[in-house]
């Protein structure tokens, strides 16, 4: 018989590995018996490919976001969401009110966790990743005993285990972005940058974790190198899992769910801004971001931002705009690893790129070796530590239960 019922929604394959995934292994751990499921919710970023990757999850069952969409309609909860002795259901990414209707419809308790601050109405109780976040959250009003730092969910995914064989010397891990619009132009720049390297290292191992959420045709057309020239990028064929460039350049294509197992082993990463970069901060690799400003308006925006760009004729040079005047006035570093210790760890480089000024900068990395191991050394010393989930499944465990669950 199954024991307690457990629901976690989310919203998008970023929080599906790096949240939902740990705390599905944490309450396998401490309810192995325990029915857990994950409930999609809406999300203008979503590719559509969430079922799938929260499939490979070990959950007892998996509501796409249409299915939500339709139970909702109507005041149910999907098919297969049921209450029960204590139920709890877990916002994991995306708007908590999605979480805390859920809640009512199974008479469960709601719970949240968040990067930033939140007030939603109706949570049992919101967990954060850091004290900072803690007190925004307290100054929207919530009350001290309603949000608890447990930390940062995502050193838990980057744990996870896998072998990737023997690492390159150097071991090189390329991070082409998981938006369609953008990856297009940014894969030709990264097999571009891989060509220059490999003219250098010839023993380098080129790795591209390949993200679930860009469609076939995204990444064929990048490594066709169609839009090759925002960048100054290449082009290649596909050969099994692999890319061979233009010039005979060798790059493999890893399923994203190895990505972790190839940052404990990588000598440096080329990336954009975004949550990879904790990533890679978390597993210690010392890398280069890259925010390029060579045409603004393929840059994807979150918010008021993404709609804007939607409007017709005015949208494209509006967005183009806005994204320069955004960067023109950042006063602060694009790399979560440089924003959460104060430090420069990872190299950042924002403006007109091009591959060999990048390839430089990495270049630079792989031959001081000294910089590198004072790098890796004060991002693992300065990064989040695992063991969040554990604590939020305890926490979650506790407040339903009672103290002293075991």
């Amino acid at each position: 018989m199954a024991g307690r019922r457990v629901v976690l929604t989310s919203n998008g394959p970023g929080e599906l590995y790096t949240w939902v995934r740990p705390v599905v292994d944490a309450w396998r751990r401490a309810e192995p018996d325990a029915d857990v499921r994950v409930v999609l919710v809406p999300c203008q970023f979503a590719a559509g490919g969430e079922p799938e990757i929260a499939r490979t999850f070990d959950v007892a069952g998996v509501t796409t976001v249409a299915q939500f969409v339709a139970a909702g309609a109507t005041g149910r909860a999907p098919k297969g969401v049921e209450g029960g002795p204590g139920a709890v259901v877990v916002s994991l990414g995306g708007p908590g009110a999605h979480a805390t209707a859920l809640a009512r419809r199974i008479d469960a308790p709601a719970f949240k966790y968040a990067f930033v601050p939140a007030r939603v109405r109706g949570l049992e109780r919101l967990f954060v990743h850091d004290d900072a976040t803690r007190r925004k959250t307290r100054l929207l009003g919530v009350a001290p005993d309603r949000v608890e730092v447990i930390g940062n969910l995502v050193a838990d995914a980057v744990q996870a285990g896998g072998d990737v064989g023997a690492p390159g010397s150097p071991h090189v891990l390329l991070m082409a972005g998981s938006r369609d619009a953008f990856a297009m132009h940014l894969i030709p720049f990264v097999l571009a940058v891989a060509d220059r390297l490999a003219q250098r290292y010839p023993g380098a191992r080129f790795v591209w974790p390949v993200p679930r959420m860009l469609r076939p045709e995204t990444v064929q057309a990048g490594i066709d190198g169609d839009l090759r020239a925002t960048f100054g990028g290449t082009g290649g064929h596909r050969d099994g899992d692999r890319v061979v460039t233009e010039a005979g350049t060798v790059v493999e294509l890893a399923d994203e769910g190895e990505r972790y197992a190839h940052m404990r082993v990588a000598d440096v990463a080329l990336t954009i801004p975004g949550t990879n970069t904790l990533e890679l901060g978390i597993a210690g690799v010392p890398s280069v971001v890259v925010l390029p400003l060579n045409r603004p308006e393929v840059i994807p925006l979150e918010g008021p931002g993404h709609w804007l760009s939607l409007l017709p004729l005015v949208g494209v040079p509006l967005k183009r705009r806005a994204v320069r005047l955004f960067v023109e006035r950042l006063r602060y570093p694009v790399s979560l690893p440089n924003q959460f210790s104060g430090e420069a760890l990872m190299v950042e480089v924002k403006g007109v790129i091009d591959p060999d000024g990048v390839a430089a900068r990495l270049a630079a990395l792989i031959d001081d070796s000294a910089d590198r191991a004072h790098r890796r050394e004060r991002l693992l010393a300065t990064m989040p530590r695992p063991g969040a989930a554990d604590r939020l499944v305890e926490r979650v465990r506790a407040l339903v239960d009672g103290p002293g669950t075991p």
